[in-house]
């Protein structure tokens, strides 16, 4: 069976003052990384896991956080890691 790395990218929104705490804690997740965020709420996040249980699991937890208010999977790719290490 070919190993398979999943990258996928999340939009959530967040209370404008605590976008900050929000951010930070979504950074502090190994699998993830904030590409952008502003003052407004709006935080766009990347996430590259090993399956797709991962990034339900990601998901989830940054739909837990305080502040948040939504969360959603807006993009979702899966390739063979022999594909991802190729030039």
């Amino acid at each position: 069976m070919t190993q398979k790395t999943h990258i996928s990218s999340l939009l959530i929104t967040a209370k404008p003052d605590l976008v900050p705490q929000v951010v930070n804690s979504i950074t502090d997740m190994p699998i993830a990384e904030v590409a952008h965020s502003d003052a407004v709420g709006k935080i766009i996040v990347t996430l590259e896991t090993p399956d797709e249980s991962a990034i339900v699991q990601a998901l989830t937890d940054i739909q837990l956080l305080d502040g948040v208010v939504s969360a959603a999977l807006v993009y979702h790719h899966a390739e063979a890691l022999a594909d991802a290490s190729a030039p």
